[in-house]
């Protein structure tokens, strides 16, 4: 089980590699390790996304200690990554994956005072799931982890201002979906208020069947796009899987 949990995160930062949704070797996506309740599994703060592998992401136990798998590695732990990533997951038993990015459209609406606004069906995907956390940071403020678990609450996506964005996932399959979704609204809203200051806004009416779309009692979602973002990937670098 721990190895098709190593490929699919492995998978998932090559995915963001794919999207673009990378900031030089920062932000992190974190597994929880089914076998190996004491652990999780973190990259290395010296690797792009587009060289990690199954193998080579990073054993942590929730006290912060790399455990060094590969003797001779020299794993760097992401400080910020570890605070995190161990808070949420020590928060959310039922989470298994967690996403966080600093994408520029991410970022953007971040630091907006409305927030994602309801402008596209994007939006309403996440929009009855998502919730809001103050710049921080995270290597400074005490317990920022658990603030960070305490605003995200039991929903599945978050806006972390000026900061970037957060998704969780009780699959892989589920955080990808939940992380696309999410930025692409914020794609979306960018390039809609470039162009205008009055945009058209989803009815409440209709917002209501989009957020039953995206609900996380009617998931996990993403089962129906994962296979076939697996073949991708499988056909491009296949040596993710190594």
């Amino acid at each position: 089980m721990n190895h098709t949990v190593r490929q699919e995160l492995a998978a998932l930062y090559r995915l963001a590699h794919h999207y673009g949704w990378t900031d030089l070797t920062s932000t992190h996506i974190s597994a929880r390790l089914p076998d190996d309740p004491g652990h999780y599994l973190l990259n290395s703060h010296d690797l792009m996304f587009d060289e990690i592998t199954a193998t080579n992401l990073t054993r942590m136990s929730f006290d912060g200690k790399a455990v060094d798998d590969q003797p001779g590695s020299g794993r760097i732990v992401n400080l910020a990554g570890h605070i995190i990533h161990s808070g949420i997951l020590a928060a959310r038993p039922e989470v298994n994956f967690v996403i966080h990015s600093h994408t520029r459209a991410g970022v953007a609406v971040s630091a907006m005072p409305e927030g994602l606004m309801p402008l596209s069906q994007h939006a309403g995907f996440v929009l009855g799931t998502l919730s809001s956390h103050p710049y921080q940071d995270s290597t400074v403020v005490a317990d920022e982890g658990v603030l960070l678990a305490g605003d995200l609450g039991e929903n599945y996506a978050m806006l972390l201002q000026n900061h970037g964005l957060l998704v969780v996932g009780r699959t892989a399959a589920e955080a990808f979906l939940y992380h696309y979704y999410l930025e692409m609204a914020c794609k979306i809203q960018v390039d809609i208020l470039a162009g205008t200051d009055r945009p058209i806004e989803i009815t409440p009416d209709a917002m209501t069947a989009l957020h039953d779309w995206g609900a996380p009692e009617n998931g996990p979602h993403g089962d129906v796009q994962w296979p076939s973002l697996m073949r991708m990937l499988d056909r491009t670098v296949p040596e993710y899987r190594g």
